[in-house]
């Protein structure tokens, strides 16, 4: 299949309009650094929204799947999968709302800050890095 130079250059115009929207560059960045940061945490057996979950919780404290959830804007479901999979790997602990007997509320387990720790200076060193 040939194309002519005024449909090469005419395509290539779309390509030039469509990264030149913010929104779209700014998706694009937002997709390669939730991929970089995914890969370092391979090895750490959890995933980005379990990353995501621990430094929530560890940051505010006891806090509940739908506060987390409204915090990362990460849909309600997938918060509560991940954060019953990081009960699993003793990341992370259940309790009860003193207020609210249907509510449980997320806390961050000794483990779960372990981890936290020894991920930190590789996420550190990357914020430096985009700061600069």
């Amino acid at each position: 299949m040939q194309f002519s130079a005024k449909t090469l250059a005419e395509q290539l115009e779309r390509v030039r309009t469509l990264e030149s929207r913010l929104t779209f560059r700014l998706s694009v960045l937002s997709k390669l650094l939730d991929q970089q940061a995914q890969t370092m945490l391979d090895g750490t057996g959890i995933n980005l929204t379990g990353y995501r979950i621990l430094n929530v919780v560890n940051t505010i404290g006891n806090t509940s799947i739908s506060d987390i959830s409204r915090f990362c804007g990460i849909d309600r479901a997938q918060v509560s999968r991940s954060a019953s999979e990081l009960e699993k790997q003793g990341l992370v602990k259940f309790e009860k709302d003193a207020v609210s007997k249907r509510k449980k509320l997320v806390g961050i387990s000794t483990d779960g800050r372990a981890l936290l720790e020894a991920v930190k200076p590789a996420f550190v060193e990357r914020n430096k890095k985009l700061d600069e």
